[in-house]
């Protein structure tokens, strides 16, 4: 049988057990962090096997000790079709060096900075794989250029034009950028300031690069010549005949595309797009020059428009804009030259019969 004292000495010695448990415990959770802020670049946007080579700073030791760097990529970077992969890529360096392979698909790079009796810090950065073409292989799907004519463009591809009333029209933004003269610096930028969007979405142009931006042979489209544009469309559908009239609606030149499996245009009831007539217009949305910034993405498309009287005079010009939720075409007569930026699409007169 246990005496008291014995019990009371039994209870000591238990307090005295947890309580060095519990300060163990503290000291483990309470180890000071890295300080400083783990940083690494990586461009929102990549094309198909491109190899990209990051490199890891910012992280800081207190004591001047030695610094970890620990790299991961998810999802697993795989040539399977399968979607359902969980997995990550890993390695240990200050760089990382990494194929992103041919898959249009989003990825998260995760860099993590650890040292003994510290606690470790990370950051993460996300890029999306990208590849150019119309042909229904590349991120944009939901355009139709079968049987169409095309040029040459300046990267070496292509642009596809179809005939819309008496002229001929681009099906794609315009995506030049080397200008007309040595003495200016290239024209337009390119979605998210990539170089690689150029060939998705097209660049967006001031007013000013705009008129002089199209290939030799092919302008601006003026805005009678898009009145006449809108009037064919609702002709198609044996609508009167223009923008304003009510058969006429904007879905007529909108393309149902998705990018890198994604549907672009969000769903509004009013608007049914229908791309009628191969115009296959793309909401991406327009851009601030001056701070290379960008808006409506997904939800409205600009396009350049030259007077009519030829008269380039004045600080403003002309825009059209398709909006997701608006079944009729509007006209902003106000938008700065130099600083805002919107889509361009080319014209010529009909070639041939």
């Amino acid at each position: 049988m246990v005496s008291g004292k014995t019990m009371k000495i039994l209870a000591v010695a238990a307090i005295a057990v947890a309580a060095a448990a519990c300060k163990k415990d503290e000291e483990t959770t309470t180890l000071p962090s890295l300080e400083g802020r783990v940083t690494f670049s990586i461009d929102r946007f990549i094309g198909i096997n491109e190899e990209v080579t990051m490199t890891a700073s910012g992280a800081i030791n207190p004591s001047g000790g030695e610094i970890t760097y620990t790299w991961a990529v998810n999802p697993a970077i795989s040539e399977s079709d399968e979607d359902d992969e969980t997995g990550e890529n890993s390695s240990t360096g200050t760089e990382f060096t990494l194929d992103f392979g041919d898959r249009l698909r989003t990825y998260t790079v995760t860099c993590s900075a650890s040292a003994s009796g510290y606690y470790g810090i990370s950051s993460s950065r996300s890029t999306t794989v990208v590849r150019p073409g119309l042909d229904g292989e590349g991120s944009i799907t939901g355009t139709d250029i079968s049987g169409l004519e095309s040029i040459a463009a300046e990267n070496g591809g292509k642009y596809y034009y179809r005939t819309i009333g008496g002229l001929d029209w681009f099906v794609q933004n315009l995506a030049d950028k080397e200008p007309v003269s040595p003495d200016t610096d290239e024209y337009g930028i390119p979605y998210g300031n990539v170089e690689v969007m150029s060939d998705i979405f097209g660049r967006y142009y001031s007013y000013n690069e705009a008129v002089k931006a199209c290939p030799d042979g092919w302008r601006l489209p003026t805005e009678s010549e898009w009145e006449e544009c809108l009037e064919t469309a609702g002709n198609q559908d044996g609508a009167a005949g223009n923008q304003g009239d009510e058969g006429f609606q904007t879905g007529m030149l909108m393309a149902d595309v998705h990018f890198n499996g994604e549907k672009m245009w969000e769903f509004w009831p009013e608007v049914k797009i229908t791309d009628s007539k191969g115009f296959s217009a793309m909401p991406v949305g327009y851009a601030n020059m001056a701070d290379r910034s960008f808006s409506g993405m997904y939800e409205r498309a600009a396009f350049w428009v030259a007077p009519d009287s030829g008269n380039e005079e004045g600080t403003t010009a002309t825009v059209k804009w398709l909006y997701m939720d608006n079944p009729q075409v509007q006209t902003f007569t106000k938008a700065d030259k130099e600083s805002f930026g919107a889509s361009v699409r080319c014209v010529r007169e009909r070639q041939g019969n």
